[in-house]
């Protein structure tokens, strides 16, 4: 099934074509390394309605030039302005589980789809059309939902294993310093 018969598809916008510093409208600018460091987004000023392009929950963020990224919108990431290096996908729900597509996006199977569609030597990038032509897993919606839940249930347990490693970390710092302190009041 192809991504454009399931899914709304369309690039962000041209920063330095629709910026005007003294415009009247304000924006959250969606930037990688925000998302990634969880940093305050910037304010963006144009003299343009782009309320249409901001993103909304369940909204899957692509970007196009490699390496790709793929990013889930939450509720945290909503109502954000998208640039040009990026596009908003955003799944008819009837049909297509976000989440089940963000796995997609990333998996070895998606990944070599995509590459395949990569342009350029130096810059590679893969244009909206391709995109909208990738081949999507024809599921049924349940075994998506199903796929989901198998999903979330990993990402929990990736994170109670991060958290048990974490405490376990700091228990076995807190012992060695112990054993270091009592070494060193002895002498």
């Amino acid at each position: 099934m192809k991504l454009y018969k399931i899914a709304d598809v369309y690039m962000g916008i041209l920063l330095n074509r629709e910026e005007n510093k003294q415009g009247i409208m304000k924006y959250k600018l969606f930037n990688i390394k925000n998302y990634e460091e969880n940093i305050e987004y910037e304010d963006f000023y144009t003299d343009k309605n782009f309320d249409n392009k901001l993103t909304k929950e369940g909204d899957i963020l692509f970007r196009l030039v490699y390496p790709n990224k793929v990013i889930y919108v939450d509720k945290e990431n909503e109502d954000l302005l998208v640039s040009s290096q990026m596009c908003i996908i955003r799944a008819n729900s009837k049909v297509l589980n976000p989440t089940f597509l963000k796995w997609y996006l990333e998996s070895d199977i998606g990944k070599e789809k995509i590459m395949l569609e990569m342009k350029g030597s130096t810059i590679q990038k893969i244009s909206l059309t391709a995109l909208k032509k990738l081949e999507i897993p024809d599921l049924d919606i349940e075994k998506q939902n199903k796929i989901n839940d198998l999903i979330n249930l990993w990402s929990k347990e990736k994170q109670n294993m991060k958290s048990l490693i974490e405490s376990k970390e700091r228990l076995y710092n807190s012992i060695i310093k112990e054993i270091i302190a009592s070494i060193n009041s002895d002498i």
